[in-house]
């Protein structure tokens, strides 16, 4: 019987604890999330909608939704930083209610806060007119982490978040007991000869 010599030991520690210090890179960090500059508006009214997160270059379909309205609001495309920022103009005949923004990709969806639609249309004709993309905004971008955004209401429809089922940590660890394994057995093969 073979006795396996100290070095080996030696060499599988070292190896496994500098897999502890490995970390894969990730593009993003935080989940996709919308964010809005206002959470009370009246009919009419103008609201700022800020994806942030999403891949860069991603094609994002916006849409309003609420318990009886799912309008769409068209498609944008995000930046390099995965960022976009779309100003949205509610219908004037929108009803009272709690309504969210839905954002969907080809594989994410968020919904932004709650916004209450309330009062009456807002009419044209008194100040400087609509907003464009060129005026600043009016408030500060409301931030909340994708574990705090508030829980919508159980009359709007939400689809199910599609699960991971690839883990990058395994690929990494997996390749690195591979490599591990050749260089032991390579050296082991080295001092036989």
């Amino acid at each position: 019987m073979k006795i396996i010599p100290f070095r080996f030991f030696l060499y599988t520690f070292v190896f496994i604890i500098a897999l502890s210090f490995t970390s894969p890179a990730l593009a993003h960090v935080d989940e996709p999330r919308l964010e809005i500059n206002t959470d009370r508006l009246n009919p009419g009214g103008v609201v700022d909608v800020r994806g942030v997160a999403f891949d860069y270059e991603e094609s994002v379909t916006l849409a309003l939704i609420g318990s009886q309205a799912d309008i769409p609001l068209g498609e944008i495309t995000a930046n390099l930083e995965g960022e976009f920022l779309h100003i949205v103009v509610l219908p004037s005949d929108l009803v009272e209610g709690t309504y969210y923004f839905r954002a969907t990709t080809s594989h994410h969806w968020a919904l932004s806060p709650p916004l209450t639609v309330w009062g009456t249309a807002m009419m044209e004709g008194g100040g400087q007119g609509l907003r464009d993309e060129d005026d600043p905004l009016l408030a500060p971008m409301p931030t909340f982490a994708p574990a705090v955004a508030t829980a919508p209401i159980a009359s709007v429809p939400v689809a199910a978040t599609p699960a991971s089922t690839w883990n990058p940590n395994i690929l990494a660890l997996v390749v690195l007991i591979v490599i591990g394994i050749i260089v032991l057995f390579a050296i082991k093969r080295k001092t036989v000869k």
